[in-house]
């Protein structure tokens, strides 16, 4: 049972009191437990009674072999040939790959193993996490009396300080132990670890055909245990300096808070789901780790991860990544570039091959951590929208940094290079700019011609705006001419796809559709189609009142058609869309939703419904727990934040909007450190009804924003670099 503002803890941000969260004892599985990361290794908390495990995961930790090359017969004007001539089977042909058995068809992240320790007569009572601290504590019972375990992750080792007095028996146990795992990994030429080791210190060593191996162990002494695993070689873990490891993970902690963007809401569940997933985004995007792929680096100790635990480009590593920017932590994007730059010669083959485009770049929605494409999902391959929506993430760092030599050397070629493919893909259609074969992400079926593609998505559409908008931006920053294609293209595509629906209540009206005719059928997990009002920010519905009534309509179809086929990581976004609107009321009741129904009893993020009757993800007729067991991912988690912070502060159409989707009935609300386009760190409250705003530029610019939320009201005011006004 999930419990709230139990212990509390003094925050940094003036007036506030923060909660720790908490956990009940028995904590079952790993993916309830206590979460600890830093970038590269995640750890997990759990047991019951008389017995702590702990699950430990890495995020570097792959089968690389198999996977799909791009081929050369998989071009645009051969997919688009076979949709439009209904030829499912030539297009099947074209995306089909024989393996073998023994071979491997993708490539997959694998989990590592635990460690069980024996406590004795002491029981575990339940814990709780700081996030302000990153110090995990957990409360023992031996009858009458009492004791407490500390635990934290700092340096690479995770430490654990025992009461005084209990010296357990731990193991070591590698993921191979699970049936679960040995099985498949069997049949693909993996074979069981080496071991070592006794009660006080041990661990495994476990061979990666074609990958380094990879060791986890732990030692104990002196009232501590640590453990560490290593890639390539035999983890030996330090208990030397191991008495400072938490007052380190303390201070790392205490430094990152410092500067983070900071909220204070009165509703208690938003304010500890952020607080708490805006911890988990740090742990797991930390600066000098690996890049976050679907489960970031926690995995658990008995089964293959889901989806192969890959990086999806569709919606997935996009929300993992959401809350850097108005968290003002946009350093811990740059791993993530710096891996999709590794892949440049891997993504301009793609190009070269799909269109014909020589620099340009072609980014599948599933890969793994070289670029290499997983599955052979046609429609998620050739959506280029991952790309541009990449691109989008590029130029908003800069944007919300000033980096130039990154827009110079990185995001600029990249951006180009994404818009390259597009333009080979138009064609003219009654006077306009067209892509005649689109995908809208996972989109199939559901009533569509010819299994989930169209003309025009709008989804493409947006993305392929978005990328315009920012190029002319991004040439002018360099003080380059913008290329006319980027202008011709601005000009002559549509925004979005119309869609025409009538019914007896609404009779006929327009509406943003999926594709170009097609308008939103039935319940669907992604919010594609309206990606022109979130994230991409390409329709202003205040420019005119067709604009209006068309946004108008598509909210309405949304909100009927509802969240019955929505995942875990449905809901943040919503929750943005709703704020964008002016639905503060519905973006809040949507985030506690969230966590009522896609978080499991230890605050975990799933992809399914903990309970059944709110979304087909969870099914309908099955208990808690059951329904296909757990499915993890921290998309939703990490986005949360995000959201909560679109609710207070965002930008639209190039001008920043202050509690506009913020519930009306939250009489005092305030947040700090948001850092927005041109670089600029704002701070507010509301009280009442009234606003005070402060904000520092961090270099010279205008900074624009309304004070009543109306465009129309907008103020411009010119700042220069160390600046700071009130408002």
């Amino acid at each position: 049972m999930k419990k709230t503002l139990v212990t509390l803890v003094a925050g940094a941000l003036s007036g506030i009191v923060f909660a720790a969260v908490e956990w009940e004892a028995p904590i079952e599985y790993s993916q309830a437990g206590l979460p600890f990361a830093d970038g590269v290794q995640g750890v997990l908390v759990w047991g019951g009674t008389n017995v702590l495990k702990v699950t430990v995961g890495r995020a570097d930790l792959w089968d690389h072999r198999g996977g799909y090359e791009w081929t050369t017969e998989q071009t645009y004007k051969n997919i688009k040939d076979c949709l439009q001539r209904g030829d499912t089977g030539g297009l099947g042909r074209l995306f089909d790959k024989k393996v073998a058995p023994g071979e491997v068809r993708n490539p997959y992240m694998l989990p590592l193993g635990h460690c069980e320790f024996d406590l004795g007569a002491w029981q575990l009572e339940g814990g709780s996490l700081d996030p302000f601290t990153g110090t995990g504590t957990l409360r023992l019972v031996d009858g009458a009396k009492r004791a407490e375990i500390r635990m934290a992750l700092a340096d690479g080792r995770f430490a654990i300080e025992w009461p005084a007095g209990l010296e357990p028996a731990g193991r070591a146990i590698c993921a191979w132990n699970s049936p679960a795992v040995r099985r498949p990994l069997e049949a693909v030429g993996f074979a069981a670890p080496k071991t070592w080791g006794d009660a006080k210190a041990a661990g495994f060593e476990w061979a990666i055909p074609g990958d380094p191996t990879v060791s986890l162990a732990f030692a104990t002494g002196a009232g501590r245990t640590v453990l560490s695993s290593v890639r390539g070689g035999r983890a030996a873990p330090a208990l030397k300096g191991a008495e400072g490891l938490i007052a380190a993970a303390q201070r790392k902690w205490a430094d990152w808070w410092r500067d983070a963007a900071r909220v204070s809401v009165p509703d208690p569940v938003i304010q500890e789901i952020y607080d708490y997933n805006f911890y988990r985004f740090g742990a797991m995007t930390d600066p000098s780790g690996v890049p976050a792929p679907l489960q970031g680096p926690w995995y658990e100790e008995n089964k293959l991860p889901p989806w192969n635990g890959d990086y999806h480009f569709n919606i997935n590593i996009q929300e993992c990544y959401w809350a850097a920017y108005l968290g003002n932590k946009p350093r811990h994007l740059l791993p993530l570039f710096r891996m999709v730059k590794g892949w440049w010669p891997r993504l301009k083959d793609n190009a070269r091959k799909y269109c014909g485009v020589e620099d340009g770049f072609m980014l599948p929605h599933s890969v793994d951590d070289r670029g290499n494409c997983i599955g052979g999902f046609w429609s998620g391959t050739i959506d280029h929208g991952s790309t541009a929506w990449l691109a989008q993430m590029m130029f908003r760092y800069v944007d919300v940094t000033g980096d130039l030599e990154f827009l110079r050397t990185d995001a600029y070629p990249f951006m180009k290079g994404a818009m390259k493919v597009y333009r080979a893909m138009m064609e003219e259609y009654h006077g306009r700019l067209s892509i005649a074969a689109t995908t809208s992400p996972e989109w199939w079926g559901m009533g569509l011609p010819d299994d989930g593609w169209g003309r025009d998505a709008s989804f493409q559409l947006a993305a392929c705006h978005r990328l315009c908008r920012d190029l002319v931006r991004a040439a002018e920053m360099l003080g380059e001419k913008p290329d006319p294609m980027w202008l011709e293209v601005e000009k002559r595509l549509p925004q979005y796809s119309v869609a025409r629906q009538t019914s007896c209540v609404r009779k006929t009206n327009e509406e943003i559709g999926v594709f170009d005719g097609f308008r939103l059928a039935e319940s669907h997990r992604h919010h594609s189609h309206m990606a022109g009002l979130v994230p991409f920010d390409t329709i202003d519905f205040e420019a005119d009142e067709t604009t209006r009534n068309v946004v108008r309509e598509t909210y309405i179809t949304w909100v009927q058609l509802g969240p019955g086929l929505w995942s875990g990581w449905s809901m943040p976004w919503a929750a943005m869309l709703q704020a964008r609107i002016g639905m503060g009321d519905m973006a809040a009741l949507t985030l506690r939703t969230w966590n009522d129904v896609f978080t499991n009893p230890g605050h975990g993020s799933r992809h399914n419904g903990w309970f059944p009757g709110f979304s087909m993800m969870k099914g309908i007729f099955t208990q808690n727990g059951e329904g296909g067991g757990e499915v993890m991912q921290m998309d939703g988690a990490a986005c949360v934040p995000a959201a909560v912070q679109e609710m207070l502060c965002h930008e639209r159409q190039g001008v920043v909007r202050l509690f506009a989707g913020a519930p009306a009935k939250w009489k005092k609300v305030s947040f700090r450190n948001f850092l927005v386009g041109g670089g600029f760190l704002v701070s507010a409250t509301r009280s009442r009804g009234k606003i005070s705003l402060t904000v520092r530029a961090t270099r010279d610019g205008t900074f624009r924003y309304t004070p009543t939320g109306k465009t129309a009201d907008a103020v411009a005011v010119r700042m220069s670099a160390g600046e700071t006004k009130s408002f």
